[in-house]
Order: structure tokens, then C-alpha cells, then sequence
């Protein structure tokens, strides 16, 4: 049983359901998604972060698109003169849609870009140790896909500069989705649930409070919105098939019979 592995079971599998669960988001998603991506900004300090006179460096870690960057660089330009941006993305897909939004956009003109197309791994493990130090480095709901979130952070860490931030954004431990995972993995889980995409700010917070370094936590998602599940209740729906696998981040799950019944949905 594939619990916690639908991306690993097929990325395209897993693309399909986020689609899917996108579109039963309806006009919340379409009301709100300016405003959600400007909300990543606003929660950055409003200090300078670097010296007058020298590029403010960001590193970003699963950009995508570049629709949360773009909102960041643009807050960082109220203070900055010039950002040196780091984008870090495997797709070569969301690199091209994120410079084509680049391109179109004014606002960016004074931000230097270095694309990477790169996972967060490979990125890290072919850095030269004396590479660049950055002043924020950001990762917005992709550490459920990295390998080793604990190795990730260890390396994001490590390549901050003294006295910059890091910024993370990630299912809340008391999120009502994430007490579904917890739960879903207690009673069918396998392995290690960091080996899977079903982590949460409670494993985040575990290792910062391990090395003993200090955060700032807000239940504030600017990527939460009402979903309608009801075709998750239809047996013949296929789209309500994708928004469960992709809630629940487990392939196919309506052939599982022991997991829909526990959950109250009907079997195909």
C-alpha cells in the first residue's frame, strides 16, 4: 500500500489529482490567488537584510511558476535596490512560465535571476562549499517532495548568511488535513512517514527545536481555501477519485476498500 507515495507512484498521476483538486476549489481559489501569493510577502521583516549598496541574495528552493517570487522580490524591492535571485525548480516547464512572467512584469526589472533547473538535492550536492550566502532563502510547500527534509533543512541552513531568514511554508500540524494524514498513517501507514509526502510544521519544528534554533510560527496559509469534496461521494466520479487521492497523497486510494470505509466514502 502506497500511503503518503502518490507523487513517487507517478508524477503525472500525482499532477492530475492537483489539478483536479484545484478546480474544486471554483471561484475561491480564482478570488483569492493575488492576494494569497502577496500575503508570502508580507510576512517577511521589514529590516534591511544586507548592507546599503550590495544585491539582497534570495534563494529559492521548488519555485514553480514563480507567482509567490515574484510577490517576495517585489516586497524586497521596497527596501533593496537590487535583488540577486537563486531559482531553484526542476520542472523546465515552471522555469519557462516563471520567466515568461518575468518578462512581462516591470516590477522585476532590478532583480538579477540564476536559474537552476535543479531538485533541491541535486542543487545541494553540487554546490561549491564556499558558494554564495543568502539573505532569505524561501521553500513554499515543497518540502512534503524533497528526499530528506531533515537534509534539506540542514542545507538550507547552512547556506544562510548570519543574521538573514528563512521562510518556510508547509501543512500546519493542526490542520485539519494534516490530522487526516496523521491518521491515515497510523492505522495503515508502512515505513517512516518522513519517507513520504505526509510531513507537516510539526516535523519542521522538531528539528529547528533539535539544533536549537529559533522561529516565528503563524497558522496563516495564504494557500488555504474551502474545497468542494462532493464528487469524493460519488462512486462513478473520476475527478472525486483524484481530490482523494490527492488529500489523502495516496495512489488510487478509492481501490482500497479498508481506507474508503474508514473515511465514510462510499466504494467503488
Amino acid at each position: 500500500m502506497e500511503v503518503g507515495r502518490l507523487i513517487n507512484y507517478s508524477p503525472e498521476r500525482y499532477l492530475a489529482c492537483m489539478r483536479a483538486l484545484r478546480a474544486a476549489y471554483g471561484n475561491d481559489q480564482i478570488n483569492r490567488d493575488p492576494a494569497n501569493c502577496q500575503s508570502f510577502g508580507a510576512k517577511l521583516p521589514d529590516s534591511t537584510l544586507c548592507e546599503p549598496g550590495t544585491d539582497v541574495r534570495v534563494l529559492g528552493i521548488g519555485s514553480g511558476s514563480g507567482d509567490v517570487d515574484s510577490a517576495i522580490l517585489k516586497k524586497l524591492l521596497q527596501r533593496h535596490n537590487s535583488v540577486y535571485n537563486r531559482v531553484v525548480e526542476p520542472s523546465e516547464e515552471m522555469i519557462e512560465l516563471y520567466k515568461a512572467g518575468v518578462s512581462e512584469d516591470t516590477g522585476l526589472g532590478a532583480v538579477k535571476f540564476d536559474w537552476r533547473q535543479q531538485t533541491a538535492e541535486e542543487y545541494f550536492q553540487t554546490k561549491d562549499p564556499k558558494d554564495t550566502k543568502f539573505h532569505l532563502i524561501h521553500a513554499i510547500h515543497v518540502l512534503y517532495h524533497v528526499d530528506d527534509i531533515h537534509a534539506t533543512l540542514r542545507d538550507m541552513w547552512e547556506q544562510l548568511e548570519d543574521g538573514g531568514y528563512i521562510l518556510i511554508a508547509i501543512k500546519s500540524g493542526k490542520d485539519a488535513g494534516a490530522k487526516l494524514w496523521y491518521k491515515l498513517w497510523e492505522e495503515f501507514g508502512q515505513g517512516d512517514r518522513l519517507e513520504t509526502s505526509l510531513r507537516t510544521s510539526d516535523d519542521v519544528k522538531h528539528w529547528l527545536d533539535a539544533k536549537g534554533i529559533s522561529y516565528v510560527t503563524s497558522d496563516e496559509d495564504g494557500f488555504a481555501f474551502n474545497v468542494n469534496i462532493s464528487e469524493c461521494f460519488s462512486k462513478e466520479s473520476e475527478e472525486g477519485r483524484k481530490i482523494l487521492d490527492f488529500l489523502t497523497q495516496t495512489p488510487h486510494v478509492s481501490s482500497m476498500p479498508e481506507i474508503r470505509y474508514g473515511f465514510g466514502v462510499p466504494a467503488t
